[in-house]
């Protein structure tokens, strides 16, 4: 399978990046990336595109046939609502949509349901007139994310399936004493998220949202 992946120099997405390229089932990955990522894995194509609301059709032709995409863009601290918003909100809507557009071709000419993997957080909240204690802009941007991309699958048909990770903690793969408090609450270690991250991305099906508790288990 062809993957198109975001994010791949962060702390999850490099993960996802490490598994994919380990992985026998992922044949391509198109990385886009603001900068070049140092990797000479063959399976890998690294895009750069310097502006995640644009797709020219440069960028739209190293789509083709691709099947999913694993959308791990986003930042948890960024220095205000607009900023959040641009990042969480427009681009990936941007991506999504040009991406359900795109779609796969099968080798019998049907065109292919196009999943969309994307890494949201337990604390997103999908109802924006609900009271919230703390990080209430954030979590409501989040949730309007969640929101508008179960809407876009909806009025997609079958042209686009859309999965979304809600983890709690993202926690280190090797054990240390700061994650041994994070773990008190709900978490999940980061290898477990982007192997499960790469599962819905290659099987598809099953819940639309996957929350921590799913993914731990």
């Amino acid at each position: 399978m062809k993957v198109i992946l975001t994010g791949s120099t962060g702390f999850v997405g490099r993960e996802v990046l490490e598994q994919c390229l380990k992985n026998p089932s992922v044949t391509t990955i198109v990385a886009l990336s603001r900068r070049d990522i140092a990797c000479p894995d063959p399976k890998l194509k690294v895009v750069i595109l310097d502006n995640f609301l644009e797709y020219p059709d440069s960028i739209v032709r190293e789509f083709d046939g691709a099947e999913a995409c694993i959308w791990c863009l986003g930042k948890a601290r960024v220095p205000d609502n607009d900023a959040a918003r641009k990042i969480c909100l427009e681009y990936t809507m941007a991506a999504a949509k040009k991406m359900s557009d795109v779609g796969a071709t099968a080798s019998s000419g049907q065109r292919q349901k196009f999943r969309f993997v994307y890494l949201s957080g337990g604390a997103a909240e999908r109802d924006q007139t609900k009271p919230l204690w703390f990080m209430q802009d954030y979590r409501r941007i989040r949730g309007e994310v969640e929101n508008q991309l179960l809407a876009h699958a909806e009025a997609s048909g079958d042209a686009f399936e859309v999965c979304i990770m809600r983890p709690g903690l993202v926690l280190a793969k090797e054990r240390n004493l700061v994650d041994m408090v994070k773990g008190l609450g709900p978490s999940v270690r980061v290898d477990k998220l982007a192997g499960a991250m790469i599962a819905k991305a290659l099987d598809g099906g099953g819940s639309q949202i996957v929350e921590n508790g799913e993914i731990e288990s």
